[in-house]
C-alpha cells in the first residue's frame, strides 16, 4: 500500500501564492452605477462573510444581494470557493464629521473553506468579518468558534459580529431552547470576541444600509473605523 504523502510546506505555500494572485483578478458584483465608482477618494473595506450552512436561506449570499437593494430571481446557490460583492456608501463617524466614500468589498467564503489552507488568501487584508448561523439547523452554532478561531490565528485585531439567519422565525432564546436567555446569548458573544449580534427575520431587499444586514455591516464599520486609521489608505 503506498504511503500518503503530503506536499512540503513550501510546495503548499507556493501554491497558495498562485491561488492569492487569481483571487486577486477578481470581479465584485455590485449595483453601483460605473460614475459613482470612480472618486478618487475612496477608502477600501473588506469585510469577510463566513459560516457553515444556516439552514434559512441556505446562502449568505442571499442576504449581500438584499443588501445591495437586487431582488434576485431565485434563490441563490451556495457559493463555491469564493465571491466577490460591492458596495459603495457614504460614511459619516460622527454627525460633525464630513462624509466619506467607502468601497465595501464583501467576500462570501464557503463553509467548506474553514478546514483548507485556501482561507489566509482569503483573509488577507481584511479589516472585520460576519460570521452567520442559522436557527433552522442549530448544530451549525458549533462551527462558529471554529470560524472565529479560524479568523484570530490570522488576523488576531479584527472585530467580528455574530448574524443569525432566522427567517423561518424559529423559537431560539428561552427555557430549554439554544439559549436559555437574551443574558445567555450575550455572554456567548462575550466569551467568543464578537462585537455585537444581529438577527435576520425576513428577507429585505428594500432597506439597503438600513436593513439588519446593514446594521450589522455598519457596527463593524464602527468598530473598523475605531481600531484603524482608515481616513489615511486611499483605494
Amino acid at each position: 500500500m503506498a504511503a500518503k504523502y503530503e506536499l512540503p510546506e513550501e510546495v503548499n505555500e507556493k501554491l497558495l501564492g498562485t491561488l492569492g494572485k487569481k483571487v486577486e483578478l477578481k470581479t465584485f458584483k455590485t449595483n453601483v452605477p460605473e460614475e459613482l465608482s470612480e472618486t478618487g477618494q475612496d477608502r477600501v473595506v473588506k469585510i469577510i462573510c463566513v459560516g457553515g450552512y444556516t439552514g434559512g436561506w441556505r446562502t449568505k449570499g442571499t442576504f449581500i444581494e438584499d443588501y445591495l437593494l437586487r431582488r434576485p430571481s431565485k434563490p441563490k446557490l451556495p457559493v463555491i470557493g469564493v465571491d466577490f460583492y460591492l458596495k459603495i456608501i457614504r460614511w459619516k463617524e460622527t454627525k460633525d464629521d464630513e462624509p466619506i466614500t467607502i468601497k465595501v468589498q464583501l467576500w462570501e467564503i464557503a463553509e467548506q473553506e474553514r478546514i483548507t489552507k485556501s482561507t489566509r488568501v482569503y483573509f488577507r487584508g481584511s479589516h472585520g468579518a460576519l460570521i452567520f448561523w442559522g436557527t433552522g439547523n442549530p448544530s451549525s452554532l458549533d462551527g462558529v468558534p471554529k470560524w472565529m478561531a479560524n479568523i484570530k490565528e490570522f488576523l488576531p485585531s479584527i472585530p467580528c459580529v455574530l448574524i443569525t439567519d432566522n427567517v423561518a422565525k424559529k423559537p431560539w432564546i428561552g427555557p430549554e431552547k439554544i439559549f436559555e436567555s437574551e443574558l445567555a446569548l450575550e455572554q456567548f458573544c462575550k466569551d467568543h470576541g464578537f462585537v455585537d449580534h444581529f438577527e435576520i427575520k425576513e428577507r429585505d431587499w428594500e432597506s439597503g444600509e438600513k436593513s439588519v444586514f446593514g446594521q450589522a455591516v455598519n457596527c463593524l464599520l464602527q468598530e473598523i473605523f475605531q481600531s484603524n486609521d482608515l481616513r489615511e489608505t486611499s483605494a
